[in-house]
Parts: C-alpha cells; structure tokens; sequence
C-alpha cells in the first residue's frame, strides 16, 4: 500500500506590527518571548543579541527568536524602526484534513542577528504596506495582513536562498585558490590566476576571498608563506635564501612583510631563543615569560593609574625608562596598554607591541613565539588545564548550586563583573563553572553602580576586590554593611564579602590563573571555621 508523505508547511500569521520613532538617544532592554523581524527604517546604533553585537543602520532587517535577549543602543538623534510580532504554526494535512499543531520557529534560513537582504528598499516598501494595511491608513479595502506576511517573508527567503546558492558556487572556488596557495606558495601567484581557478572576474574574486577569509587574498599568501619562513629561519640559514624558498624574490621585502606579521625582523627571529627580553607591561606579562622558563631582564608598568598626578608620572616614566637602558635588552614586550611609549622603548631596543586581544592564550602564545618557547607554552596551557578540572571537581562536590558574584569596590563607584569579554569572568563562570549571582550581568564584561543605587544581590560568596585607598575602600564597605538588604549587609544572611587580591590583572597570566583557582578552592572547598 502506496503511502502519501506528509509534508509540514509553515504559516505565518501576524500577531501585530508596531511602529517606533525616537528622538533622542534610547537604550532598551528585554527578552524576546515569540519571534520578532526588526526593521531600521533610520537612524544608527548598537544591538546585543544574547553575547552577539551588531551595528544598526538604515533599511537593515534583524531576526530574534524567542529566548533572545536584546540590549540596544540608539547613537542617533532619530531612530525609527518597526517590530513584526509572528506567530508562526506548522500545517500538516493528514487524511484530506489540514491540522494546525503548536507553535514553529520561523524558517531555518533565518538566524539570529542581521539578516542580510538584498533589496532593503523593497523590504521597507512591503513592511510599509503591511502596516498601512493593518491600521487601514490606505484608503483602500484593507488586504489580508496574514497573506502579506507570508510574502514578505516568502521575499526574504529567495532572497537569503539566492545569496547561499551563489555564495556556494564562489565558496567552492575560493576553497580551490587557498588550495593552490598552499601548494605553489612558493612560486609566483597573481590575483588573475587566482580569478581564473575561482571562475570569478579578479573584483568579484577579490570581494568573495575576504568574504569567506577575513583577508585579501594577498595577505592570506603573505601569511601562508611565513608561516613556512619561520620554519626555516634557523641560525643556519640566510634571509636571502628562506625569502627565495618561501616565494619572494625580494629578501628586503620579504623582511619587511616578515616583520608586519611576527613583529620581529627575521634576522632577530633567527636568534630568539637567546635574546635578553624586557616586558612592559600593565597586566604583569614577564609571569608568562618565567611560566616559559625565561625570565625578563627588566619588568616595567607605565600606565597612568588613577590617583597619579601628572608629575608624579612623569617621573616615574623617566624612571622606567632608565630601568629599561640599564638592563639593555635584546627585546621589549609591551602590552597595548604601552602603545603610546613605542617611540622611546625602539630607541633603546626593538620592540612589539602586543595586539590587545581578549584571549589570554593568544596573547601567551604570542609571547612564546617571540622568544622560541612555543613548546614550553603548551606544556603550560596542559598544566593549568588539568589543574582547573581537579579544582572544577572538588568545587562541584563541595560548592554545588552555590553561587559565586565578584565585585570591584572603587571609591564612589561599584562594579560587578559579568560572565563574558574578560580572562577573569571566563576562568570564574566558564572553566570552573562556578555559577553566577543573580545581579551578575549574563551578556556584558561588568555593570557598575553608585553605592546608593545598588539593590540586593542574591548570591552565596561575594569575592571583593579594592582599588586605590584600601582605607577608603574599606570605609565604603563598612557603609554599604548599613545599607538593609545589600550583599554585604549581615541582614541578606550570607557570608562576608572576601577581600582578593587584584584578579582582574592576574587572570591574564599563567601563574595568576593558577593562583585565583587556589583561594577559589580555599574559599570554597575547603573546610574551614565560619569567618565573622
């Protein structure tokens, strides 16, 4: 017996279209409980999607499905957007008989975030219509709002469908060209080659590499050969022959491409492994060297801290930068905080610059390529690994669904860290998998507070960290401690705040990880008297 397969079909129906103006800058809010189609009719800004920024501009069209919370920011003077309510329900016809069952999510085309159309203008002229249609301002007999939502989003569809095929055909292209780069890396490549593998004139080939890359196609050949120069860079080898080996008929601009994307000039590079190295730093990354068994010859911090008057760091500049002559290193390591010193640290050595990068591992392995202790890097990375999932285990037994908040006391100024966007938030709530407060912001690095706006924060251990006058920071403590209901008042019956070194700046190195997870594990797993 022949039998019938039974398709599903989606309906959307409109729940409502809602149409927002704005004269000043807002900031909104919320979590979105159906799906929403948003659409910038004008006007810029920023919006968060759960941990997912997006740029807003004119004629854009945004998806959020139910769950997603949203935090957006008009920058704009004027911001005017509609919001599309559906409610969207799968239709399956069984035994002649149409049967609507539950609620569907809209089509799998459409993701979370920016939803890239083609035709912007044409999506604000139907967008328009179904509104106009909705609240009978056409003049006309009003047309079915359910039949004009699903075309819309019928057009939104072959537009998105039309855009994956195409991006498909160049896809396969592209991946042909980074194919042949990595074979013939080291013989001449043009781009009209290269638009010629991919079937693509050389500006459509260009457009759809960076699209799929990230980079030009001659920047991914520059690092592709590189990457193999460092290979072969050795005390044994001359730059003029690596730079013939890896595809560059120049040695002096192989060199200069060299040190744009290492940072040293190859010449350097070769002897790495027995250069003196200097590190400036804000976030102590001469650790990251002694966890490689290297330690910096001279280990300076000139960032401005807060408190610090204009003299007092002159000063003090003039001073860390005698330190750096007296060491004469080979190297200086600077970290991003250092930038605005490149000119005076090159005068007395060579000098990186790190970029600034949010991935601690990143910024070590970086470091370890600087000075040739790639392997001693990973060895650490295993260590603190092993040493986070033992400590991970005993928390889990010891601590359970307790949950964990970390605030910044600032005189006049409070802070909670949140759960994304720093070293401390992710080895805190991600890696140990401690669980967070209530008041800890799930999608943003931190929120801060006055100390008289701050409300109560259900949480079971509260770990404080102090900036400045520690007196002063004890002082407003002791304040917020009269404050009914505040985590540090004894009337919200939890433990005492628990004062911690500076976690936000150790966080960033081996070592520091590896003591923030000790008095985690000492706070919280291990058994001690009730502290008062």
């Amino acid at each position: 017996m022949n039998r019938t397969r039974t398709i599903p079909h989606t309906l959307y129906l409109l729940s409502s279209i809602r149409k927002y103006r704005s004269r000043k800058p807002v900031t909104v809010r919320r979590r979105i409980p159906v799906p929403m189609l948003c659409f910038v009719v004008q006007g810029t800004g920023v919006l968060t999607l759960n941990e997912s920024v997006h740029s807003i501009g004119p004629l854009q069209l945004f998806y959020l499905p139910p769950g997603t919370f949203v935090e957006a920011a008009a920058k704009s003077g004027s911001l005017e957007y509609y919001l599309i309510v559906i409610d969207a329900r799968t239709a399956i016809k069984r035994k002649g008989y149409w049967q609507v069952a539950g609620s569907a999510e809209l089509h799998p085309l459409l993701s979370r975030g920016h939803v890239p159309i083609g035709d912007g203008k044409q999506a604000h002229r139907r967008i328009e219509e179904l509104y106009d249609s909705l609240t009978l301002r056409s003049g006309t007999w009003p047309a079915d709002p359910d039949r004009q939502l699903q075309s819309l989003i019928d057009f939104i569809i072959r537009d998105l469908a039309a855009k994956q095929e195409a991006s498909r055909a160049d896809d396969a292209g592209i991946d042909r060209c980074i194919a042949y780069m990595r074979h013939y890396f080291h013989e001449k490549i043009t781009r009209n080659t290269l638009a010629d593998i991919a079937k693509l004139t050389p500006n459509a080939f260009c457009r759809s590499f960076k699209r799929k890359t990230g980079l030009s196609p001659t920047d991914f050949l520059n690092r592709i050969r590189i990457d193999h120069a460092k290979l072969l860079l050795s005390p044994g080898s001359t730059v003029k022959d690596v730079a013939s080996a890896v595809g560059y008929s120049s040695e002096y601009y192989f060199s200069r491409i060299f040190k744009e994307f290492v940072g040293l000039p190859p010449t350097l590079f070769i002897k790495r492994e027995r250069l003196k190295v200097a590190i400036a730093s804000r976030w102590g990354l001469q650790d990251n060297l002694s966890s490689m068994g290297l330690e910096a010859v001279a280990a300076v911090d000139c960032y401005k801290y807060p408190g610090i008057g204009e003299a007092e760091h002159g000063l003090r500049i003039l001073a860390q930068l005698e330190q750096l002559r007296l060491a004469a290193p080979d190297l200086i390591i600077g970290d991003y905080a250092h930038l605005a010193y490149y000119d005076e640290f090159k005068q007395i050595a060579p000098t990186v610059i790190l970029e600034h990068t949010l991935d601690w591992r990143a910024t070590h392995l970086k470091i370890a390529e600087l000075v040739g202790r790639e392997r001693e890097a990973i060895q650490t990375f295993h260590q603190l690994d092993e040493s986070i999932d033992e400590a991970r285990n005993r928390l889990n037994r010891a601590n359970g669904t307790k949950t964990v908040t970390i605030m910044q006391v600032i005189p006049g100024l409070l802070r909670i860290q949140g759960t994304i966007h720093h070293p401390l938030n992710e080895l805190i709530y991600k890696e140990l998998g401690l669980l967070p407060g209530r008041s800890v912001p799930r999608n943003k690095m931190r929120d801060e507070w006055q100390p008289e706006e701050l409300t109560a924060v259900e949480t079971d251990q509260l770990f404080t960290i102090t900036f400045g006058n520690r007196n002063e920071a004890e002082a407003l403590v002791s304040k917020l401690q009269l404050i009914p209901e505040t985590p540090l008042s004894p009337a919200s019956r939890q433990p005492g705040p628990l004062f911690v070194p500076n976690w936000l700046i150790m966080s960033w190195t081996p070592g520091g990880r590896r003591r923030i997870i000790e008095q985690v594990v000492e706070a919280l797993a291990t058994p001690h008297p009730a502290r008062n």
